[in-house]
């Protein structure tokens, strides 16, 4: 029964009644209003956080998710496998004890003590010192500072990807053992001389990363080059153990020749293994 029906039928049942007495006065518009307003504003409120909570994930979202999977491959050791064009590299490596050793598919190998990288090309007698690359490439623009670290520094290399721009999920990722969201994104071609040197191109690539939050899979691509890094991560909490070659084995670069570690074999490198500078090195088993 609404309010018309009650007051109808109580109007007729009380037509006897008292002058100036009303059994069912009119009810308060006014503060039925004020009671209404709260309830339809709560109403807009809850169907805006409907909509948030259903909203696709914010490019910003995806970049964070990229940079905690590198902060989360840095806090333990792994197994790494690089391949940068032709050449194929694998390693071990441990970002907390900033240590690594990575051996060249030529038998060449560099290792990393501390601030300090030691390389031997394939067949040489004696390791060059020099200081960790990443020191140098510091200001480099993350595809120059990507594509020279890979081969021989892959840890540094993944750092860079935290600059990594346009960061967007790309679908699911999966490998042996492992399953986890794939990301596509892009890195910044160098400027200045090194756009005019033809050596800086833009680049693209894709990272995995597992279930866990880390790094599984790195491909790069530079420009229209057809050049290509590939770094898969593997076997996460692996010790590794590494020394320092003897002393007596250890020289520095010559006087204003500093050494910088391409993944192509030196000059002074072949010379050291009986070859005549400029020929390639027999390849050992």
């Amino acid at each position: 029964m609404n309010e018309h029906e009650l007051r109808t039928l109580l109007m007729k049942a009380t037509e006897d009644r008292p002058a100036g007495i009303d059994l069912m006065p009119a009810m308060p518009r006014r503060r039925l209003a004020r009671v209404l307003v709260p309830i339809a504003a709560l109403a807009v409120a809850a169907a805006v956080a409907a909509v948030a909570v259903v909203l696709p994930a914010t490019q910003s979202s995806a970049q964070a998710q990229v940079i905690a999977a590198v902060e989360n491959t840095s806090q333990e050791s792994y197994r790494i496998h690089v391949t940068s064009d032709a050449k194929e590299f694998d390693g071990a490596i441990d970002p907390v004890r900033r240590m690594g050793v990575i051996t060249r598919q030529d038998g060449a190998e560099t290792r990393f003590v501390g601030d300090l990288m030691y390389v031997r090309e394939s067949g040489a007698a004696t390791w060059l010192v020099s200081p960790r690359p990443d020191t140098e490439l510091a200001g480099a623009p993350p595809v120059i500072a990507l594509v020279k670290l890979a081969p021989i520094d892959p840890h540094s290399a993944l750092e860079r990807l935290r600059t990594a721009t346009d960061v967007r999920e790309a679908g699911t990722a999966s490998g042996q053992g492992w399953a986890g969201q794939r990301f596509a994104f892009s890195l910044e071609a160098g400027s200045g001389a090194d756009v005019k040197a033809g050596t800086a191109e833009a680049a693209t690539g894709t990272v995995d990363v597992d279930d866990q939050g880390r790094i599984r899979h790195l491909e790069v691509a530079f420009g229209d080059s057809g050049n290509r890094n590939v770094m898969d991560f593997s076997d996460f909490g692996t010790p590794v153990s590494v020394t320092a070659p003897p002393t007596d084995q250890v020289r520095q670069p010559p006087a204003g020749q500093p050494d910088k570690p391409t993944g192509k074999p030196t000059d002074r490198a072949r010379q050291e293994s009986g070859d005549k500078a400029g020929e390639p090195t027999a390849k050992t088993s």
